[in-house]
């Protein structure tokens, strides 16, 4: 019988078996992998890759806000003034920390109205959190893609995992849950380590809508944009001159072994993992494995693996009541 969730093992090194049981599988799910690609799949692969070739977006596509906020909260001394003139430029910005700030997740008593006392509410970590994230939902958006009818769900998708494991993995980093530094450093990780697939979805829309490649149904969407979005990842940090730290978790988040001395790899790499598994196990077939082995590289055992969903049901009541719609 496999362990109950009051008993599963705390430490790395626990079998096979109690890893399955705490990410609800079976255990051979840990040693998955996606099945071989048909001579079919390969032409739409070739095709995606083709129209991402010569017309990838260019750097001004890249949100700048969103690092420009980050950059500005890193210095010890910034003035809440300054900085709440900076959001206030920017409606979706300023009309989002007015929500967050009222909403049930700061058990407001108080209704506020302006931004500053929203900033202040808030905090600074937490402001810029929420600006990379709305500045960043245009990059996982369907606009001025040609997007089919079809391809909603998988759109919708794509920026609720992505805001949803940043937010987990920056709550996982301030709490030390992981040994991975800097709070607003984990959120983008999170945020930009799956912009390959939103890219990707861009070329699968526009092909579909001029029939050079069929709509494809939603699972084969997905799975199909999961064999191109490292490389297109990886591509797009170059383009826009990302930071380091950021380009190397898209690049490496889906190598069998990645380098374990690159705990935001491995933290955003076993967030993304679980959240994938709970979302979508069908598309997903090698996210257990990934999950365990980051999970040990960061030396977290199988109950606290476990308690991740609950963690990601907090994340995604933030970026329900940033995002409402």
């Amino acid at each position: 019988m496999s362990p109950g969730p009051e008993t599963l093992p705390s430490t790395p090194d626990a079998p096979d078996a109690a890893w399955a049981s705490a990410l609800g599988v079976e255990p051979a799910a840990l040693a998955a992998d996606l099945p071989a690609v048909t001579p079919e799949e390969q032409r739409i692969i070739d095709a995606v890759k083709g129209h991402f070739a010569v017309s990838r977006p260019g750097p001004a596509a890249f949100p700048s806000v969103a690092m420009q906020i980050l950059d500005l909260v890193r210095y010890p001394d910034i003035d809440l003034n300054e900085l709440s003139r900076y959001i206030r430029v920017d409606g979706a910005l300023a009309g989002g920390v007015l929500a967050l700030a009222n909403s049930a997740v700061y058990r407001a008593v108080r209704r506020i109205d302006t931004v500053k006392e929203a900033v202040a509410r808030l905090g600074m970590s937490e402001v810029a959190r929420l600006a990379a994230a709305i500045s960043m939902k245009s990059i996982y958006s369907p606009e001025g893609a040609g997007a089919q009818k079809g391809y909603e769900p998988v759109w919708a998708g794509l920026f609720f995992h992505a805001a949803s494991v940043a937010r987990c993995a920056s709550e996982l980093a301030k709490q030390k849950v992981a040994p991975t530094p800097g709070v607003e450093q984990a959120f983008m990780a999170g945020l930009l380590h799956d912009v390959g697939k939103g890219v990707a979805m861009r070329s699968v829309s526009e092909l579909s809508q001029y029939g050079k490649i069929p709509v494809l149904s939603v699972d084969d969407a997905r799975k199909l944009i999961h064999r191109v979005h490292v490389d297109f990842g990886a591509e797009m940090h170059k383009v826009w001159q990302l930071p380091p730290t950021l380009a190397e978790v898209a690049a490496h988040h889906h190598l069998a072994s990645p380098p374990g001395d690159a705990p935001f790899v491995h933290l955003v790499r076993l967030v993304s993992s679980v959240d994938l598994l709970r979302r979508e196990p069908a598309t997903s077939p090698w996210a257990a494995g990934e999950a365990m082995q980051s999970a040990r590289t960061l030396k977290l055992g199988p109950a606290r693996v476990k308690a991740l969903g609950t963690d990601l049901e907090t994340a995604e009541a933030w970026v329900k009541t940033v995002f409402p719609s």
